[in-house]
């Protein structure tokens, strides 16, 4: 349990007793299995203002390894959520932009109160960050509002203009992004993605740690690394890697294409690891382990007696 001194702060936190809809009001937060689940050093993470990036820094091998069981997924500045119960300074939510089999509407868990707060207001174009960390400016080219917003967090595009892109942010607010730092495009119910571009969102994290539950682009897990990639392009996966496997068209390996997914389990047992074919015999682009770093590489033999003989389209 943390102690009290890191326990989140409950100020700008909502009033859930009246009806959403309700979003991620931070750049980054992480969804746990249950409020005890935080610990000391997680105090950056549970913060009132958290520092994801910070966070992820100072955590070593065996502090990652202790996220198992802790750690659920992590979820972004404007993410949709729908609260399900409170607990003093937490909430439990449902997070809708990622779909589970642990309850019908998306993957539940818990949050600080203070980083939730009422949606933004809908816009028919998306403004989604194509760099690994922006900030939201309180005006084109002015002080920052909001630090390090992760790359393929996703608002509402209100104004699109040379020198920047309006952007709206929970409880009413708004802010602007650097345009060089996102791209715009129309809100639609299922935008075409193809294979190729999966795999260069999913490039641009060669060489990051690899984080139990991340999905923001200061750590992923290697479901987290499949789901991002989609996300940024404008396509909502499943969040864990047996969930993907079940959304996903399956193929036998030889029909396998650049984007694809490659889906590992041993026998009998719930699939546990997924990566991306990069189209060039069977080598993997995916992020391996705790320990390591996001990678593409070669099959190994022992990831190769887990390696399922369908793999998934989940691309167009």
């Amino acid at each position: 349990m943390t102690d009290p001194s890191h326990r989140p702060s409950t100020v700008a936190g909502p009033d859930v007793s009246r009806p959403g809809p309700w979003a991620i009001q931070v750049a980054a937060t992480t969804l746990w299995t249950e409020p005890d689940a935080v610990r000391d050093l997680d105090a950056p993470i549970v913060a009132a203002r958290p520092d994801p990036r910070g966070w992820a820094a100072h955590l070593d091998t065996p502090a990652r390894a202790d996220l198992v069981g802790r750690v659920l997924s992590q979820l972004l500045l404007g993410e949709p959520v729908d609260v399900i119960a409170e607990r003093g300074d937490w909430l439990q939510v449902v997070a809708l932009w990622q779909p589970s089999e642990l309850h019908p509407r998306g993957y539940p868990g818990w949050v600080p109160r203070a980083h939730v707060g009422p949606a933004p207001v809908p816009s028919d174009r998306a403004a989604v960050v194509a760099v690994e960390a922006a900030p939201i400016r309180r005006c084109p080219g002015g002080e920052p509002l909001i630090d390090d917003v992760s790359y393929a967090t996703v608002l509402p595009a209100l104004e699109d203009t040379p020198a920047g892109v309006r952007v709206g942010l929970p409880g009413g607010r708004d802010g602007w992004l650097d345009p060089t730092s996102c791209v715009v495009y129309p809100v639609t119910p299922r935008r075409q993605v193809d294979g190729h571009a999966v795999l260069a969102a999913a490039r641009r994290f060669v060489g990051l740690e690899y984080l139990w539950g991340g999905l923001s682009a200061f750590g992923l897990d290697c479901s987290g690394l499949v789901h991002l990639s989609f996300r940024a392009l404008g396509r909502i996966v499943p969040r864990d890697a047996h969930d993907q496997a079940e959304a996903a068209t399956r193929i036998g390996l030889e029909d396998v294409r650049p984007g694809d997914a490659y889906f590992f389990a041993h026998p009998g047992k719930k699939i546990h690891h997924v990566g991306l074919a990069t189209g060039d015999g069977l080598r993997l682009l995916h992020a391996p382990q705790n320990g390591r770093r996001v990678s593409e590489e070669e099959i190994v033999d022992e990831r190769l007696e887990t390696l399922l003989d369908q793999a998934g389209v989940l691309a167009d």
